[in-house]
C-alpha cells in the first residue's frame, strides 16, 4: 500500500504561496509562486508559477534537494521535513530561458510550510 501524500503549504520571502507535496519518504511535487524572474536582456518576466512532479528521497536528517522541469525553466527546493513539527523549510530557486533563449533566474527565496 503506498502511502498517503501529504502538503506542506506556506509562502515564500516574497510572499508567494508554496506547496511541497509529501509521500512516505520522497518529495513527489512543488508549486511554487515567484514574483520576480528578470532575464538578461529582455528584463523581469514574472510573476510566475511553476507546477513540477519528481521524487526526491527525503534524508535520515530530513533533508532533500528537489529539482525537476525542462531546461527551460527548472525549480530546484532544497529544504529539511521537520516531519513531528509538521514543517518544511528551505530555499527555492527557479532559473531557464525564454522562448528567446535569454537566461533567466530567481533569487534563492527562503520559505517555511506547514501541513
Amino acid at each position: 500500500m503506498l502511502a498517503d501524500t501529504v502538503a506542506y503549504a506556506g509562502h515564500t520571502t516574497e510572499d508567494r504561496r508554496i506547496v511541497v507535496q509529501v509521500r512516505g519518504r520522497v518529495v513527489v511535487a512543488v508549486r511554487a509562486g515567484i514574483a520576480r524572474y528578470p532575464c538578461a536582456t529582455f528584463g523581469e518576466v514574472g510573476p510566475l508559477v511553476v507546477r513540477e512532479a519528481g521524487n526526491a528521497r527525503i534524508g535520515r536528517d530530513g533533508r532533500f534537494t528537489f529539482r525537476a522541469g525542462e531546461p527551460a525553466q527548472r525549480i530546484t527546493v532544497a529544504g529539511v521535513v521537520r516531519a513531528h513539527a509538521r514543517r518544511v523549510s528551505g530555499t527555492v530557486r527557479v532559473h531557464g530561458s525564454i522562448a528567446t533563449g535569454q537566461k533567466c533566474a530567481s533569487a534563492t527565496l527562503r520559505f517555511t510550510a506547514r501541513r
